[in-house]
C-alpha cells in the first residue's frame, strides 16, 4: 500500500507510519509524508496514494479542506481522518471518509479502520493493470480509467513514439532524430535521458515502470503492458475499426508517416 501521512508534527507522523507497520505489517507498505496542505497536494499529484491520514488541525488549510481536495484529485483514495478532538467527527463523516480516529491512535481502531476501508486496496490494484493508450486523435494516457499525468512533455512524447514502434527497439540516435531538434548530439542525448527519467518516475506511480524496457543504448515498450487502440485496429478488431476517422496522434508531426498504413486498413 502506498500510505501518505500528513500532520504538522514530525512525531505524530512518526508514532502512526510505526502503527501502521505493527497492525499492517507489509514489505510493499509504502510511506509518504507531508507537514501542510500544499506538501500533501504535491505527493499526491506525484504519487499513487491509496490510504491518506490527515490530521485535521494543521497550519493553513485544515485537513477537512485538505480532505475535499483529495476527492477531488482522486476520489480511490482512502481518507483516515486523525484528531485529539471528537466536535470535527460530524464534518469528517459528511466527507464520506474511511474512518475518524482520535489521537494517542489505538492499534486495535486502527485495524479495524484499515480492515474496512471505502476502497480495498486489493480492488484498486489489480495484478492485471495495464496501459490505455489512445492514438485515434490526440495521443492520451489512461491507467484504471484515469488520466494519466506526465511531469514532461518529451516524457510522454517518447512513450508514444516507442508505443507506435509496437515493441521494437529504437535507438538513442533514431529517437533524438524524430523527438527532438537540437543539432547537437550531446544536448539531444541530454535531452532523452532526462525524458527516460521523468517517463520512468510517471510509470512508477501507478507500478507499471516495467513497460519501459531499456537494452544497451536502444529503448523499447513491453506491450503485454499495453492496451492501445491503434494496436487493435491493426488486428482489425471491430470496435477499433469504427473508432478510427483519419485522426492519429494529432500532436507529433512525425507521427504523420503512420497515417498511410492505416487508411490502406480501411
Amino acid at each position: 500500500m502506498n500510505i501518505l501521512i500528513a500532520d504538522d508534527e514530525m512525531s505524530m507522523r512518526y508514532d502512526l507510519k510505526f502503527a501502521v507497520e505493527r497492525v499492517a505489517a507489509s514489505d510493499d507498505n509504502v510511506f509518504f509524508f507531508a507537514q501542510d496542505y500544499d506538501t500533501a497536494v504535491e505527493q499526491i499529484n506525484n504519487n499513487k496514494i491509496d490510504i491518506a491520514f490527515l490530521d485535521i488541525n494543521m497550519p493553513g488549510k485544515t485537513g477537512l479542506e485538505l480532505a475535499q481536495t483529495i476527492k477531488s484529485l482522486d476520489s480511490d483514495i482512502n481518507i483516515i481522518m486523525v484528531t485529539a478532538h471528537r466536535k470535527y467527527a460530524l464534518d469528517a463523516l459528511r466527507l464520506y471518509v474511511s474512518a475518524y480516529l482520535l489521537k494517542p491512535v489505538d492499534d486495535n481502531e486502527l485495524r479495524e479502520a484499515l480492515a474496512n476501508l471505502r476502497k480495498p486496496v486489493s480492488q484498486t490494484q489489480p495484478d492485471s493493470k495495464k496501459l490505455d493508450v489512445k492514438f485515434f486523435g490526440n495521443f492520451e494516457v489512461f491507467v484504471d480509467g484515469k488520466t494519466v499525468r506526465f511531469s514532461r512533455q518529451k516524457g510522454k512524447e517518447l512513450l508514444a513514439y516507442l508505443v507506435c514502434l509496437k515493441g521494437a527497439s529504437a535507438t538513442r540516435g533514431e529517437i533524438c532524430a524524430n523527438l527532438f531538434e537540437e543539432n547537437n548530439e550531446k544536448k539531444s542525448f541530454e535531452h532523452l535521458k532526462k525524458a527516460v527519467q521523468s517517463l520512468k518516475k510517471d510509470l512508477s506511480k501507478y507500478k507499471l515502470e516495467e513497460v519501459l524496457v531499456h537494452s544497451r543504448n536502444a529503448y523499447s515498450v513491453n506491450t503485454d503492458l499495453i492496451a492501445c487502440d491503434y494496436y487493435d485496429y491493426l488486428e482489425r478488431k471491430p470496435e477499433a475499426q469504427n473508432s478510427y476517422r483519419g485522426e492519429f496522434i494529432n500532436q507529433y508531426s512525425w507521427a504523420e508517416t503512420y497515417v498511410y498504413p492505416l487508411e490502406v486498413y480501411r
